[in-house]
């Protein structure tokens, strides 16, 4: 039985309107042992599943590739990648996840990327990166966020496998 006080869940996933099943990856290799994320999914055959959300915690995935279920206890490979890659961020100061989160939503949402938040006032946030104009717009944005240490980023899945 999973602790469902473990399991990472997407509020209002991206493509949430192409979604028809929810699977939940173990998280053990991406450093989090017993935990899962919830992931939205498209799928035909409730095995093989496009994701249609991008991940929070699953390193390795982004918006769009698909993955196959190995096992009922949340084991997977990754069956293909579309091209997109994820920068995942994490807002450190409190007063800017309050105050900031309008502006850097706005800012994401002016680059046009993709992205989910989630947490307290929006404290965690996924972004969908399709092209390097979106990433260098998205790291110009938070750069400086950065250096004064209101939030932290990374690489979630910066590798484009052909």
């Amino acid at each position: 039985m999973i602790d469902e006080s473990k399991v990472v869940t997407h509020g209002e996933p991206a493509g949430r309107q192409r979604s028809n099943y929810i699977v939940q990856l173990d998280l053990t290799a991406d450093g989090l042992p017993g935990h899962f994320e919830q992931v939205w999914t498209h799928t035909d055959d409730s095995r093989r599943h496009e994701l249609c959300c991008i991940p929070f915690f699953t390193y390795g995935l982004s918006l769009g590739d698909v993955i196959t279920m190995t096992s009922a206890d949340g084991a997977y490979r990754v069956e293909s990648k579309v091209g997109h890659r994820t920068i995942r961020v994490a807002v450190q100061d409190p007063a800017y996840a309050h105050e900031g989160h309008e502006d850097l939503h706005g800012g994401l949402e002016q680059i046009g990327v993709l992205t989910e938040f989630r947490g307290h006032a929006g404290s965690y946030c996924a972004v969908d990166v399709v092209t390097e104009g979106q990433a260098d717009a998205v790291i110009a944005l938070l750069t400086p966020l950065t250096l004064t240490g209101a939030l932290i980023w990374e690489w979630a899945d910066p590798v484009v496998l052909e």
